[in-house]
Formats: structure tokens, sequence, C-alpha cells
């Protein structure tokens, strides 16, 4: 499992989406246009409003009895894409599958976290959720520009507050629950420091331990997060109810 603290900070809120567009079970990635269609979502019973409300009420998986949709894990997806699929290869659905997964690995993730959230009373605070909401306004230029990669994401501007609103409940709560947990252990960074004092390199000389120390408890706190997440990962999971979708 790749790391959820990496994950938490990357904010997946699909704007703008993913130049890899994957399909998934013969549907058609959000975002991809059919020729001769055009991206705008219809005011009536147009097909290109359509292709993206059926996604998103269709379901992927289900976090004890909270749905997941397709469009989401299809969002998801194409954000994931471009770290196995390099510009001009062709997939193929060994990569595909592989994708899928860790896809909604993440998005089963962020659901128990957010519920782990709700759970100790946290909610996002409203100046939070407006700061990254001017922030990526500020990202699109223009007030236009923002609105039309709204309409290319299928997604409204409430949807994406809620978004917001989801992963600053996943940064607290994680905060809380994964790295306020992690402590280094000094004699275990001397240790190191003892057995390794060669590989620290300093100017013409090996470092001292205090001038290594940065590094060293780096490292030690990056393996402490990585143990402490599967653990607080492996609880939720276990203790919640996860139905996967056929």
């Amino acid at each position: 499992m790749k790391s959820l603290a990496k994950c938490i900070a990357c904010f997946i809120a699909v704007i703008p989406i993913a130049l890899q567009l994957i399909s998934c079970s013969g549907e058609k990635a959000p975002g991809k246009e059919a020729p001769g269609t055009s991206s705008e979502p219809s005011m009536g019973t147009g097909e290109p409003r359509k292709s993206i409300d059926e996604p998103k009420k269709a379901v992927a998986a289900k976090v004890n009895g909270v749905a997941i949709s397709r469009f989401d894990l299809l969002g998801e997806m194409n954000a994931i894409a471009p770290q196995y699929i390099q510009p001009g290869r062709k997939k193929d659905p060994a990569t595909d599958e592989k994708i899928r997964k860790e896809a909604l690995d993440r998005l089963i993730y962020r659901e128990l976290a957010v519920q782990a959230a709700k759970k100790e009373g946290m909610k996002a605070p409203a100046g939070a959720v407006a700061e990254e909401l001017k922030r990526i306004r500020a990202e699109m230029k223009t007030e236009e520009a923002f609105r039309q990669n709204l309409v290319k994401s299928g997604i409204t501007e409430e949807e994406l507050k809620g978004r917001i609103e989801r992963n600053v409940l996943v940064d607290m709560i994680t905060e809380k629950e994964i790295f306020g947990k992690v402590t280094v252990d000094l004699d275990e960074a001397r240790k190191i420091h003892e057995q390794r004092r060669k590989s620290y390199k300093g100017p013409g000389r090996p470092m001292t331990f205090e001038e290594a120390r940065p590094l060293i408890e780096t490292e030690l706190k990056t393996a402490a997060v990585q143990k402490r997440e599967d653990e607080w990962v492996g609880e939720l999971k276990k203790a919640a109810r996860i139905e996967i979708a056929p």
C-alpha cells in the first residue's frame, strides 16, 4: 500500500482532470467527450448531462453503507494513471486493474478517515475551505477558466466545496491519529549514526551526530509514520463493513 500520508497531501478535486483517461467496465471516463458532443452539461435531457449523471449514480463500493460512486472512482483512476502509463504507451487490462484497485483503496481509505473524523466530532473550518477554494480559483487565473474546469470535471461548485471539506477532515484526523502519535527515539537515532557514520558525509569529513541528526530523524519518522498508518488503516478496515460492487 502506498503511503497514505503522502496521498492525503494530494488534493484530488479532479480540476483539471488528468490527461490520461481510463474507461472502467466499458464506461466513458468523466470529462472525455464522444465525437460530436459538447462537454457542456445539457439543460434538458441531453446525452452530455446524462453521461455525467449515470456514473455519479452508479455505485463502485460501499463503506459502512456510504456509497462511493463510479464517477469518483474514474476520477481517481485518471489522477493515478500517469504514474503507470507513459505518454504514447498503450494501456493493458492488467495495468487498468492495478490502477483501479489502487484508486478504490484510496477512496475507501478517505471515506473511512472522514467517517472517523466525524465520529470524533471534527468539522472542517469554514475558513480553511474558503481559503482552498480561493487557491484553486487563483490557479485557474480567471473565473471563466474556473467554471470551464468545473464543467469538464463534471462537478458543481458545491460538490467541489464538499470535496475540499472532506480533504480537510482527512488532514485533521490523520494529524491526530498518525502524525500526532509518531515519535523519534533519540537513542535509536544515535545508534544509526554509529552504525553508518561513514555514509553521512560532511565537508571533507563524516558528519557529527548533530549534523546528521535531521537526516536520521527524517528517515526514522518516515518509517514510523508508515508503520502507524498501516496500523490505523488496518484498525479502521477491521471495524468497517466494506462492500465492493462487481
